[in-house]
C-alpha cells in the first residue's frame, strides 16, 4: 500500500468534491497581510492529501495571484473569496510549481479572466504537457480511487494506517483525505493544463504602480522549477512547496534534496517577515525554514557518504539514521509519523541518492 500511495507526493492532492463546495464550510481563511496583500491559507488537518495555499496582491488596476489549486470547484471558492475583496480583474496567476494543487485551477481563472497571464518557471511548462501528463494518467487509472477507498476502509474498520485503532487525529486527518480525494476525482480525464506563458529561469520583475512583485529561481528543491514569489516593500514571500509545514513533501523522482537545503539558506536570505508556505500557516520567522534545511543537509550528507562506501540505494535506505528528525517533526502524533515515513524518510534518500550518482 505505500507503494500505491507513493503518487500523492507527486500530485500532493485535493479538495472538496464539486457538489459539495457550497454545502460545506469554508475549508480557508482569508488573511490580511499587508495593505492590498491577502492569503488564502487553507485550514485542513495534516494529511496525505492536501491544497494549496494562495497569495493576492491587489494593485491599482489588478490583481496577481500567486498559485490555484487542484481542481475548478476549489478554485472558484478561492476566487470568490476574492471578489469580496475586490472587482479588479486577475492579471496574472504565478504558479510556484508544477504539480496539480497548484496549477489545475488555471482554468478558472482563464475563463473569467480573458487575456490573464501564466507565470512559472520554465521547467514547469516543459513538464505539465509531456512527464506530467504521463503520471496524471497513470494516477487517475488506478492509483487515486485505490487511495480513496483504502483510506475509506480504514475509516470504516477503525483502523490506523499505522497499526491498531483509529485516534480523534487519524480519524480527522483521513476524512479530510478523503474528501481532497473525491475533489481531485472531479477532474476530468481528458483535463489539459494550462500552460505558462511567460516563464523564467532566474528572476522576472512584475510591477503594479509602484509596487515591484519579485518571481525568484532560487534553486532546485521541491521540483527543478520551484519559483517563490517575494513583495520586498511588505516583507513577504510565498514560497510554495519548498516549505510544506507539518511535515516537508519530498518526491523521490521530482525533488533534489542535493540542493534543497541551499535553496532555503537563500530564502532565508531574503529576510521576509511573513512567509506563506505551500501549505501549512503563514510563519513570522524562519525557524520552520531552519528546521527544513537541517533535515535536507542531514539527508543529503548521509546519503553521498553510503554512495562513496559504494552502497546501494536499498542499503542506503537502511544507513541514512533520520529518528532526530522524525521526533522533531512529527512528536508523538501519529499522523505526521505516518507522513514523515511517506512523504521524507524513503523519497528523501532517493532524491539524494539520485543526485549523487547522477552523471555530470
Amino acid at each position: 500500500m505505500r507503494k500505491s500511495l507513493a503518487p500523492l507526493c507527486l500530485f500532493a492532492l485535493l479538495t472538496l468534491p464539486a457538489h459539495a463546495a457550497q454545502s460545506r464550510p469554508a475549508k480557508f481563511d482569508v488573511v490580511k497581510i499587508a495593505e492590498g496583500v491577502y492569503a488564502a491559507v487553507r485550514k485542513d488537518p495534516p494529511g496525505f492529501a492536501v491544497e494549496s495555499n494562495s497569495l493576492f496582491v491587489i494593485g491599482d488596476e489588478g490583481v496577481i495571484v500567486v498559485d490555484a489549486q487542484s481542481n475548478a470547484a476549489a478554485t472558484r471558492e478561492t476566487l470568490a473569496a476574492l471578489r469580496t475583496l475586490t472587482g479588479k480583474p486577475v492579471r496574472v496567476v504565478v504558479n510556484t510549481h508544477w504539480h496539480d494543487d497548484h496549477v489545475v485551477g488555471n482554468q478558472v481563472y482563464a475563463e473569467a479572466f480573458p487575456g490573464v497571464q501564466f507565470v512559472a518557471h520554465a521547467a514547469t511548462r516543459a513538464y505539465l504537457p509531456a512527464e506530467g501528463a504521463a503520471n496524471r494518467r497513470k494516477w487517475h487509472e488506478g492509483g487515486l480511487t485505490q487511495f480513496v477507498e483504502f483510506l475509506r476502509g480504514l475509516v470504516r474498520d477503525n483502523k490506523s494506517f499505522g497499526g491498531g485503532a483509529l485516534d480523534d487525529e487519524e480519524r480527522a486527518s483521513y476524512l479530510s483525505d478523503i474528501h481532497l480525494g473525491e475533489g481531485y476525482m472531479t477532474v476530468p480525464a481528458d483535463y489539459e493544463p494550462k500552460l505558462p506563458t511567460v516563464t523564467l529561469e532566474g528572476r522576472l520583475t512584475l510591477y503594479q504602480g509602484s509596487r515591484a512583485v519579485e518571481v525568484l529561481f532560487l534553486r532546485r528543491g521541491h521540483t527543478s522549477g520551484d519559483v517563490v514569489v517575494r513583495l520586498p516593500r511588505e516583507n513577504v514571500v510565498a514560497a510554495g512547496d519548498l516549505v510544506v509545514y507539518p511535515v516537508p513533501f519530498v518526491g523521490s523522482d521530482q525533488s533534489h534534496v542535493s540542493d534543497w537545503a541551499a535553496t532555503l539558506e537563500k530564502l532565508i536570505a531574503l529576510k521576509a517577515s511573513v512567509i506563506l508556505p505551500g501549505h501549512g500557516p503563514l510563519m513570522r520567522d524562519d525557524s520552520y525554514l531552519r528546521l527544513v534545511a537541517r533535515l535536507m543537509d542531514s539527508v543529503n550528507q548521509q546519503t553521498r557518504a553510503a554512495v562513496a562506501r559504494g552502497e546501494t540505494l536499498e542499503a542506503a535506505r537502511k544507513s541514512v539514521k533520520l529518528d532526530e528528525f522524525r521526533k522533531l517533526f512529527a512528536g508523538e502524533s501519529k499522523v505526521r509519523s505516518a507522513l514523515f515515513g511517506m512523504y521524507v524518510a524513503g523519497p528523501a534518500v532517493a532524491s539524494a541518492y539520485a543526485d549523487a550518482t547522477a552523471k555530470r
